[in-house]
């Protein structure tokens, strides 16, 4: 093994535009960008979420408003039952979510790699792969949240003791809560983008668990890399900033329909393919072996009869 000592995300940059061409534009099959594009659907529920616009109440709905908390007063039994059933449809909707998220990855990592569209088999053989990488993101989410529940818990009580006792917290103390926050947030977004970006092709490579493909990225890929991966994702947040300002302005030409499911993947599918090679080719520039781009179908793990045949 003889990895490379600096890594060029500039060259990784046009190593991706290189490749989208390729994939998408050397020739150009409207079939192929709708199935390819459903994978990229699939992995791309991962990195949902919900969201929402508040209006802003005027004095004249301020009867209505107390009407409405009075009737909440009236059946609150009803309204704690209905929002125990909507959390648990949201929960579910989220383990769903992520389920088929996980099988995504891998399809639409497969799709890119042999430059192909299918669904039905890729779905078949990476079950395995697809459901490992699920658990895992989901008992890491549940590590990451219990870890800002302990800091929420330690921030609350420290104010509560401060206040009881008739004082105020610290500026200092609640800059350094304030910083324990944005680190573990910083922390956990960069800890699921290395997940995405290189341990799923060390999975897909070498058909092995997440826990095992992040403990050959930490042993053998990144030592001596933190500043090159530190300049991978700076650029990536401002190539990333860049192409949400022009699939907004996409969406908006299109009368809105950019914006639908799938349909959006579909049409965003350049922006994908850019994305899941830009991290590849950085992956290939550490290390030959992982050059999955350069080895086609061959780069890919086979499919065992078992799995083909469920």
């Amino acid at each position: 093994m003889g990895p490379t000592s600096n890594l060029s995300v500039t060259r990784a940059v046009g190593a991706a535009m290189e490749h989208t061409d390729r994939i998408l534009f050397s020739p150009f099959d409207v079939s192929k960008w709708f199935i390819l594009g459903f994978s990229a659907f699939l992995a791309s529920l991962g990195s949902g979420g919900f969201g929402g616009n508040w209006a802003n109440w005027g004095g004249r709905n301020e009867a209505l408003a107390q009407e409405a908390l009075d009737w909440i007063r009236g059946h609150l039994a009803l309204v704690i039952a209905l929002g125990i059933l909507f959390f648990l449809f949201l929960l579910a909707l989220g383990l769903l979510m992520g389920w088929l998220a996980g099988r995504g990855d891998f399809m639409f990592l497969d799709g890119v790699v042999r430059n192909r569209a299918e669904v039905r088999e890729p779905w078949r053989r990476f079950r395995s792969l697809g459901n490992r990488l699920f658990v895992y993101r989901f008992l890491a989410g549940l590590a990451v949240l219990g870890l800002f529940l302990v800091l929420g818990l330690l921030a609350a009580g420290l104010f509560w003791w401060t206040f009881h006792r008739g004082g105020v917290l610290p500026w200092g103390l609640v800059a350094l809560l304030g910083f324990a926050f944005l680190a573990v947030l910083v922390g956990t977004v960069l800890f699921f983008q290395v997940l995405h970006d290189f341990a799923v092709p060390v999975m897909y490579r070498l058909e092995v668990g997440p826990s095992e493909a992040l403990a050959l990225l930490r042993e053998e890929v990144l030592p001596g890399r933190g500043w090159d991966l530190a300049r991978f994702y700076l650029l990536k947040l401002l190539m990333g900033i860049g192409a949400g300002i022009l699939v907004f302005i996409a969406g908006c030409l299109t009368c809105c329909l950019g914006f639908l499911p799938y349909l959006s993947s579909v049409l965003t599918l350049p922006v994908s393919v850019f994305f899941r090679t830009y991290s590849l080719d950085l992956l290939a520039q550490a290390d030959p072996q992982w050059d999955l781009l350069a080895g086609g179908a061959e780069a890919s793990i086979s499919a065992t009869p078992v799995e083909a045949q469920e």
